[in-house]
């Protein structure tokens, strides 16, 4: 869902400079699970998605394999034999071509994905391919890097290098492209698309009358096995234990604390950080009252508004941070990638990034509480600068829209 909320900020950002005239699809990985969540957005396979409906043997193994290496052939050939590159595809392939053929521009979806712990390739594919067909391709705002390998640092020079506009989220990014001499004219920094989705300054749900007020804690937690080396063996276990420990202390001080997330709830979804979550709280808080688990599907908009009604949210997910941050809810964020820190030191609290491999329950008690103490006059700092941040999350659309006007 963290992925559906920088969508949204996309599409609401190009729909308010374009107008309501405005026609977008979206090519998506899982078409038939993301129209039945999201069905005001038009979604279609791309050139690397495996149907539904295909058996097993044709989209595992060998015939897979095959039919990647063929459609990155194709991809090649697309610019200077058409035709060729056009046999070597299916008909679903073929059909996606045509859309993008059709369409005045092609943006690759803002996120985190241009990382070598993820295979990127099918990403690059689809920007290279809208280049061969002519079409001006965009990145929108984005995390990327570093690059230490020879194939990517090639593939991101020729993505970089055929884009009319490079939308990144931190300077962080800039410089590892600087680092691979990847052309940087069209890159600019602008916040994350999630942020044009604020609205810091609704109110805040009230409690109820002659009710006890308790502070009210959400927390993220994800499944994470990239840890840097020398994190040592039990890395994924210290993380754990730090948040059961910060999570015990909170609760049995006073608060309520919710684990909640950006990822859960829907069962096609390679992962459910609310099973996650619900195996830490039973090895490591069984019992423990005032602590729960949340495993309801949400979108960006209704998680936001859940949201906001805490005190203070400790994310590891990034978009569970910004969501929070978009209804000036406070942030502790543990950082698994270098893009959550950007964004704490972006708003001015780079002492309540903790990295995950180093993360210790003190760190994250001693800036919860200080988050807590912050009150109304934090929460109306948080929403000058998200406010601000909103705004300059909508500006590539207007560099969009000057370019292909």
């Amino acid at each position: 869902m963290g992925d559906a909320a920088i969508l949204q900020g996309e599409i609401r950002a190009l729909q308010d400079r374009f107008g309501p005239g405005l026609q977008i699809d979206v090519s998506e990985q899982t078409p038939t699970v993301a129209a039945r969540l999201y069905p005001d957005i038009r979604f279609h396979a791309g050139l690397h998605v495996q149907h539904a409906h295909w058996p097993r043997w044709r989209s595992h193994g060998g015939l897979a394999s095959l039919r990647k290496r063929r459609t990155r052939l194709a991809v090649r050939l697309l610019r200077h034999a058409p035709a060729l590159a056009r046999l070597l595809l299916s008909r679903e392939q073929r059909a996606h071509l045509d859309r993008v053929a059709a369409a005045d521009a092609v943006v690759a979806t803002g996120g985190t994905y241009f990382v070598e712990h993820y295979d990127f390739s099918a990403k690059a594919d689809e920007l290279l391919a809208a280049q061969a067909l002519g079409k001006p391709t965009f990145l929108f705002t984005q995390s990327m890097g570093p690059f230490t390998r020879p194939r990517s640092q090639a593939t991101m020079r020729r993505v970089i290098g055929g884009s009319r506009g490079v939308f990144l989220r931190d300077e962080r990014s800039r410089r590892h492209l600087a680092e691979i001499a990847a052309p940087l004219a069209q890159v600019a920094v602008h916040a994350d698309a999630a942020f044009a989705l604020a609205t810091p300054g609704a109110a805040r749900p009230a409690a109820a009358a002659g009710a006890a007020v308790r502070p009210r804690i959400a927390i993220s937690v994800r499944r994470w096995s990239h840890f840097r080396a020398g994190s040592g063996d039990d890395a994924g276990e210290r993380y754990r234990r730090a948040v059961a420990d910060a999570a015990r202390a909170l609760a049995r001080g006073g608060a309520d604390v919710t684990f909640l997330s950006t990822c859960q709830g829907v069962p096609e979804y390679w992962t459910d950080d609310s099973r996650f979550a619900a195996q830490l709280v039973a090895d490591l808080l069984p019992g423990e009252p005032h602590i729960r688990v949340d495993t309801a599907f949400r979108t960006p908009d209704a998680l936001a508004e859940e949201l906001r009604g805490y005190d203070v949210a400790i994310a590891t997910r990034m978009h569970f941070a910004i969501l929070a941050l978009c209804v000036a809810t406070p942030v502790v964020a543990i950082a698994y990638e270098f893009k959550s820190r950007e964004l704490l030191t972006a708003m001015g609290h780079a002492a309540w990034a903790f990295d995950i491999e180093d993360l210790d329950a003190d760190g994250l008690l001693r800036a919860t509480r200080e988050a807590l103490a912050g009150g109304a006059a934090l929460r109306a700092a948080i929403t000058t600068q998200v406010e601000a941040f909103r705004e300059d999350a909508r500006r590539p659309a207007t560099r969009i829209h000057e370019v292909i006007a």
